[in-house]
């Protein structure tokens, strides 16, 4: 009877440390799709503001889905054919724990664009 009584408590052990072992897996695999779809939303918005023409880019910001993004352009006063975009998505957790992605790139107006 000890012998059973041993054995139950070490499964309960062991399959609580599996069963938090899976809640913790899961945690990170939210995160990481999280993190996917942020960095997805980053790239979209950067390519999007390429589209503009160099005058037009401004800094702003909107919301997709449960996502935060928020751009500023500064222009590069050393080089006025050059500005300097900050690109940030931000999202909370179940758990209200804010993250985010942060992009830094830089948009070129070609003065004398090739044909």
């Amino acid at each position: 009877m000890l012998e059973v009584m041993i054995a139950m408590v070490i499964s309960a052990i062991v399959l609580s440390f599996i069963g938090m072992s899976l809640i913790s897996a899961t945690r990170i695999n939210k995160l990481s799709e999280s993190r996917n779809t942020a960095s997805n939303l980053a790239e979209q918005k950067i390519e999007s503001l390429r589209r503009y023409s160099f005058g037009d880019i401004a800094s702003g910001s909107d919301t997709v889905d449960s996502f935060v993004r928020e751009w500023t352009i500064q222009d590069n006063m050393g080089k006025p054919r050059i500005k300097n975009l900050e690109l940030i998505v931000k999202w909370s957790d179940s758990k209200d724990n804010e993250h985010r992605v942060t992009y830094n790139t830089i948009f070129y107006n070609n003065a004398y664009p090739y044909k």
